[in-house]
């Protein structure tokens, strides 16, 4: 659903921006219109996947999501509202071995045995 992928940008280059003392040396505006083409590229690069959480009795309120493609994670975001209640452990695959972006709150939650690598797709 195109609604979907306009959630999964904003919150992605919101979470990148704002959460990365690295990428906060950009200027947004420049941030956000170069990161959102890699964002697209890794949405759709072959065998990447979308697990999407949301009300089982209403499917358009979104919990959050979780973008990955075999044992790589790229990103996992659950709502304010929604977080600690385990369902960014539901969203992630137990197969994930090497997450490519990294925050300062993701970096304290990342499992010591999972591999940092920016550079994978």
């Amino acid at each position: 659903m195109e609604w979907d992928n306009n959630f999964i940008y904003q919150t992605w280059l919101k979470g990148l921006y704002y959460g990365s003392d690295f990428f906060k040396q950009m200027r947004s505006d420049d941030f956000y219109r170069y990161y959102e083409q890699i964002v697209k590229r890794i949405i759709g690069f072959p065998g990447s996947e979308v697990r999407v959480a949301c009300l089982s009795d209403d499917h358009e309120v979104v919990l959050g999501y979780c973008v990955f493609n075999d044992s790589t994670l790229h990103w996992v975001f659950v709502k304010p509202q929604w977080r600690k209640l385990g369902i960014a452990k539901e969203l992630v695959p137990d197969t994930i071995k090497t997450v490519t972006h990294l925050t300062k709150v993701g970096k304290s939650l990342k499992p010591k045995e999972w591999a940092f690598n920016p550079f994978l797709i």
